[in-house]
C-alpha cells in the first residue's frame, strides 16, 4: 500500500503521520517531501526511493492554492492526491484529515508566530476561504479515499485508528501507544479569535459537517 496524508495546516496531519509511520507494517512515511514531484513516473521513484517498493508513504500539507512556486505550476493539492492515485492505482491510499475552521486557524496563527517559516498568515488564510471546501470535496471524492475529523480520532481514538489501519490493509490489531490531548478539542472557545472572522467559514463547516464524525458548530451557535 502507498498511504497519502494530506491536509491543512494544523489538522491533525503530523498526528496521523505519527499513527502510520508507528505501525510495524509501514517501511517509511516521508514527511513533507512531495515525494512525487522528484520523479517523472512511478518507475523512477522507486528506483529513488526503494522503500516504495513496499507499504510506506508520506505526509503533505497545502497552505495556498498552488503547491509549488507560483508561474511554475498550476498544480493543486487535488492534482497531487489524482496522481498518487494514477500512478499506484489499487495499492493508493489517501488519507485526509479536517479539524474544525476556527480552531486550525487560530492554532496556525499561534504556530506562524513562534516559527514564521513559508507564507505568511495573512497570504494563506485568503485562500482557505477560497479553496477549503473545494479542494476537501474534490479529494474526498477521489477512490480510496478516507476523510477524517481531528476531533473524532482524538475522542475515539482506538476505533478510528483501526478503522484507518482497515482502510490502509494493514494490520488493525496494532495499538498506538500515544495519548491524545483533547483539550485541543474546539480549543476556540475558550480563546479570542486570533483572525479577522469571515461569513464564507460558515459555509465551510457546513460542507465539513457532510463528511461522518463530530459535528462541528458556527459562530452563532456558540457566541
Amino acid at each position: 500500500m502507498k498511504i497519502l496524508i494530506v491536509g491543512f495546516p494544523r489538522s491533525g496531519t503530523t498526528l496521523t503521520h505519527r499513527i502510520f509511520n508507528g505501525h510495524p507494517d509501514v517501511k517509511e512515511m516521508r514527511f513533507e517531501k512531495w515525494t512525487l514531484k522528484q520523479a517523472k513516473n512511478k518507475e523512477e521513484l522507486i528506483k529513488k526511493f526503494p522503500l516504495f517498493s513496499f507499504t510506506s508513504g508520506e505526509k503533505v500539507i497545502w497552505e495556498k492554492r498552488i503547491i509549488g512556486k507560483k508561474g511554475k505550476t498550476t498544480d493543486t493539492i487535488a492534482d497531487y492526491c489524482k496522481k498518487w492515485n494514477d500512478w499506484f492505482q489499487d495499492e493508493a491510499r489517501i488519507v485526509q484529515i479536517i479539524r474544525h475552521p476556527f480552531d486550525s486557524l487560530n492554532s496556525l496563527v499561534i504556530s506562524k508566530k513562534r516559527f514564521p517559516r513559508g507564507p505568511a498568515f495573512s497570504s494563506i488564510y485568503p485562500q482557505y476561504l477560497e479553496c477549503a471546501e473545494k479542494f476537501i470535496r474534490e479529494i474526498n471524492e477521489f477512490p480510496n479515499t478516507m476523510t477524517i475529523k481531528y476531533e473524532t480520532l482524538v475522542t475515539e481514538p482506538e476505533k478510528t485508528i483501526k478503522q484507518l489501519y482497515k482502510h490502509c490493509n494493514i494490520n488493525s490489531k496494532h495499538a498506538h501507544p500515544e495519548r491524545m490531548k483533547k483539550a485541543r478539542i474546539f480549543n476556540y472557545k475558550n480563546k479570542n479569535f486570533l483572525f479577522k472572522y469571515n461569513k464564507k467559514l460558515e459555509n465551510i463547516i457546513d460542507s465539513f459537517n457532510k463528511i461522518e464524525g463530530v459535528q462541528y458548530n458556527g459562530l452563532l451557535d456558540n457566541r
